[in-house]
């Protein structure tokens, strides 16, 4: 059986429920068949939105704590715009837009990742100070 092409390498960095010592599940349904590359870092702010987080971007911020993710496919990354209720380009009634940015492996060195940043307001969001959504 002939698979399809995933015309280059695309990688996901992950920072709350997909995860894979979140308890939700999401990540053995979403990111099963992709490829662990490492723990990694992204400069931002986390906030609790319900039993989930959200994440800005802000260079001037803290580190949020996450993993990096080599996709499968390209509709590996299409499932997960639908986990996260996102199309690409987002709209702007959207809780997320999906991005590619630089981000910082363990290993100190940069990758560039496909990420969920949040696009509402944070007002009354409270914060998770550690930047790391397992161990808030």
């Amino acid at each position: 059986m002939l698979r399809p092409i995933f015309m280059q390498t695309e990688y996901i960095f992950v920072y709350g429920t997909l995860r894979r010592a979140c308890t939700t599940g999401a990540h053995q349904t979403y990111l099963a068949n992709a490829e662990f590359v490492g723990s990694a870092k992204v400069r931002g702010s986390l906030y609790w939105v319900s039993y989930y987080p959200a994440l800005v971007l802000d260079d001037s911020a803290g580190w949020v704590l996450g993993e990096v993710y080599r996709l499968s496919s390209n509709d590996q990354l299409r499932r997960l715009d639908d986990y996260e209720e996102c199309t690409y380009p987002s709209q702007p009634d959207q809780e997320y837009q999906r991005k590619k940015i630089a981000i910082t492996t363990d290993k100190g060195t940069s990758l560039m990742t496909w990420i969920y940043s949040y696009q509402h307001t944070i007002a009354g969001l409270k914060k998770i100070s550690s930047g790391d959504f397992l161990n808030p």
